[in-house]
């Protein structure tokens, strides 16, 4: 586990299959999108899905490291946004972008 300084965001990262499961649970904002960056970084797996269930904010920093997560050699997956997620990826756009699985 990561925690990215101002202890609102703890990220864990265990195997499924041949994905990385990273697992965020608390905040993701400016503050935290660095430890972020370099969770993804440190993930050997060929995809990623990144559970959002236990996220409770999310903010335009942190909707950067996804979509630039995104952008990288390998498919990336959100997994079960909360309601206040699942609203800024929906305002934001970054829903059409990425590939989100409800469940």
């Amino acid at each position: 586990m990561a925690d990215g300084g101002s202890g609102q965001l703890t990220i864990s990262v265990d195997p499924e299959g041949d994905a990385a499961v990273v697992r965020l649970v608390g905040e993701l904002d400016m503050a935290e999108a660095p430890a972020l960056t370099e969770a993804f970084a440190a993930v050997d797996a060929p995809s990623i899905v990144v559970d959002l269930s236990g996220l409770t904010f999310l903010d335009s920093s942190g909707l950067r490291v996804l979509v630039l997560a995104h952008r990288a050699d390998r498919p990336l997956t959100l997994r079960s946004p909360s309601v206040a997620v699942a609203r800024a990826l929906t305002v934001s756009g970054v829903d059409q972008l990425l590939r989100i699985d409800e469940g």
